[in-house]
């Protein structure tokens, strides 16, 4: 009796720590697919934010050779 309540206690402990290192894999692979979608939205606000400068310093080069010429 008490060694299959052992080998019970055994193969439990197998399943657990099987579960235990899917969910580990499966944790470092969620954190890399959320640190590629936080790059990704700062990457975006790069773009957004050059092209305003860029916007801005063309208008204002714009306006200087307007009034100059």
């Amino acid at each position: 009796m008490a060694e299959r309540t052992i080998t019970e206690i055994l193969e439990a402990l197998a399943r657990i720590e099987t579960d235990v290192k899917t969910i580990a894999k499966n944790g470092a692979d969620h954190e890399t697919r959320l640190r590629s979608l936080e790059q990704r939205n700062g990457k975006r606000w790069d773009a957004v934010s050059l092209s305003v400068l860029t916007a801005a310093a063309v208008g204002i080069v714009g306006y200087v050779l307007g009034k100059w010429f």
